[in-house]
C-alpha cells in the first residue's frame, strides 16, 4: 500500500513538473496564468496530501523529487511575485486602499503570521523589525504594525517593486511607521540586537535603534548565503526569525525550507500553523561569539 501511494505521488508530481519546467520567470509574471494556473492548483491540491513525515522524507530523498522541486519552488516564487504586484497596483488605484488590501485572499493568513512573529519574536508595542525580502506588497509589515504597533523596515532587491511597495506603504498612511529600502543582506541598514533595557528601562536596539528582530522572508534567496552574512556581522543576542513548510508533502513548495543553519545560530523557538496558515515560524538568536 505505501509503495503504491508513493508511486501515485511521484507521478502526479513529476507530471506537473514536466508541464511547468519550460516556463520562463516571464511566462508568469507577464504571460495568461491559464498556462500555469492548473498546474499550481493541482500542486496546491497535492501539498495537502496527508501523509507520514516519515514517508514524506523518504521522498524528499529521491533524486527526481529533488530535481523537480527546484523549478517548481522557483514558478510558486514567481506566481506569488505576479499575484503581490497585482495586489498592490489595485490597492493603489482603488477609492478605498485598506478596503482593497482586505480583500486580498491571503490577507487572514498575514494576520496570523503576524501573531507568530510577535509571540516567537516576544515583541511589545514600538519595537521595530527588520524583513529581508519583504516584496511589493509587505503585508507581514502592515500585518505587524496594525496589530501590535511593531514599525518595520523593509529590504527588497529589486528596484521597481521597492518603489511600488513604497507608494503602497504611503498610500496606506504608514510611511511615519514603515520604511522601504532597496538592498539585500548585505544592507542591513542598522545591528539588530535582542532586547537591552536603557537608563529609564525602555528598550533599546543598537545605535540608537530600536529594533528587535531579523525577519527573513519566504523567498528571501539564498538562504545559506544570508545567514552565512547574518552570523558574521550580528552581534550576539540579535533575534533571527525565518519561515519554512515543515508539515508532510508541503515541503514540495519550497527548495529553500532545508539548509545548514550556522552553528551561531541557537533555535530558541518554533510555532508551528494553525489554518489558514501553512508555514512554521523559527527563531533562533546570535549565540555569544
Amino acid at each position: 500500500m505505501k509503495k503504491t501511494i508513493w508511486n501515485t505521488i511521484k507521478k502526479e508530481f513529476l507530471d506537473i513538473y514536466e508541464g511547468i519546467c519550460p516556463l520562463s520567470d516571464d511566462d508568469i509574471l507577464k504571460g495568461p496564468d491559464d498556462v500555469f494556473r492548473p498546474y499550481l492548483e493541482r500542486l496546491n491540491y497535492l501539498a495537502s496530501t496527508e501523509i507520514d513525515d516519515h514517508t514524506a522524507e523518504e521522498m524528499f530523498q529521491d533524486q527526481d523529487f529533488q530535481r523537480a522541486i527546484k523549478q517548481i519552488s522557483r514558478v510558486k516564487r514567481m506566481n506569488g511575485l505576479r499575484i503581490e504586484t497585482a495586489c498592490a497596483r489595485s490597492v493603489l488605484s482603488g477609492t478605498d486602499p485598506w478596503d482593497q488590501l482586505k480583500q486580498f485572499i491571503y490577507y487572514p493568513n498575514y494576520l496570523g503570521l503576524a501573531r507568530m512573529e510577535y509571540q516567537g519574536g516576544e515583541l511589545g508595542a514600538g519595537d521595530q523589525v527588520v524583513f529581508l525580502g519583504s516584496g511589493p506588497l509587505p503585508l507581514s509589515l502592515i500585518s505587524l504594525y496594525k496589530q501590535y504597533h511593531v514599525r518595520g523596515i523593509g529590504i527588497e532587491q529589486s528596484p521597481e517593486i521597492a518603489e511600488l511597495s513604497r507608494d503602497l506603504v504611503r498610500i496606506l498612511g504608514l510611511s511615519e511607521h514603515i520604511r522601504i529600502i532597496q538592498g539585500n543582506h548585505f544592507s542591513l541598514p542598522i545591528e539588530a540586537r535582542g532586547e537591552r533595557r536603557g537608563a529609564r528601562g525602555e528598550r533599546q536596539g543598537a545605535r540608537g535603534e530600536n529594533c528587535q528582530m531579523i525577519m527573513v522572508g519566504a523567498d528571501a534567496l539564498p538562504k545559506d548565503e544570508i545567514f552565512a552574512h547574518l552570523a558574521e556581522s550580528l552581534p550576539a543576542g540579535s533575534k533571527v526569525s525565518y519561515r519554512i513548510y515543515e508539515k508532510g508533502l508541503r515541503r514540495l513548495l519550497d527548495d529553500q525550507s532545508v539548509f545548514d543553519l550556522p552553528h551561531e545560530f541557537r533555535e530558541y523557538a518554533r510555532i508551528r500553523p494553525e489554518p489558514p496558515v501553512n508555514n512554521t515560524s523559527v527563531f533562533v538568536v546570535r549565540s555569544e561569539k
